[in-house]
């Protein structure tokens, strides 16, 4: 019976942003609109190190359902590395969107998204289990392609350029 009642439920869009790490870390995080699209809600985090494209592809895919999670409505990646966008789709079953937008755009997005409006709250709220995520925010400078710590960050600002971006 509950089963039946879900059904009757519209599904709660998902979407995942995606920063296939090019020396790595890969870093995958899970984003759901909340409050009718007034904030976004990022659930849960892949990091990982030393695995090829396909292995992260196929843990991404595992979490995703290990968690629980639903279909994924989206996905977008860095545009650079089409052969990535091509593996991750395959295996998550989903087309994965590589939106092509500057760095400082993509930036922009999230910094409106984590300013504190008018009702006093932030339109981008972390789960607290996206230690990844909460650390590079936490000690992001300044983006140096190659360079330090902000591949989360670059898995989020993939997914703003995608989600808006359109």
């Amino acid at each position: 019976m509950a089963e039946i009642a879900d059904l009757d439920r519209p599904a709660t869009p998902l979407y995942l942003g995606i920063d296939p790490g090019y020396r790595n870390p890969c870093a995958v995080l899970w984003i759901q609109p909340i409050e009718r699209n007034e904030r976004l809600l990022v659930v849960s985090e892949y990091y990982q190190r030393l695995r090829t494209t396909m292995e992260n592809a196929k843990a991404v895919l595992a979490h995703h359902h290990a968690c629980g999670y639903g279909r994924i409505s989206e996905a977008y990646c860095d545009p650079s590395s089409p052969e990535t966008h091509v593996v991750f789709s395959e295996i998550l079953g989903v087309k994965v969107q590589a939106p092509c937008r500057s760095v400082e755009m993509g930036q922009e997005m999230v910094r409106q998204w984590l300013k504190v409006r008018p009702d006093g709250k932030s339109g981008l709220l972390i789960h607290h289990r996206c230690k990844n995520l909460i650390r590079e925010l936490r000690n992001y400078r300044e983006h140096e392609p190659g360079k330090g710590e902000h591949h989360a960050l670059d898995a989020l600002r993939y997914f703003f350029c995608g989600w808006l971006g359109a």
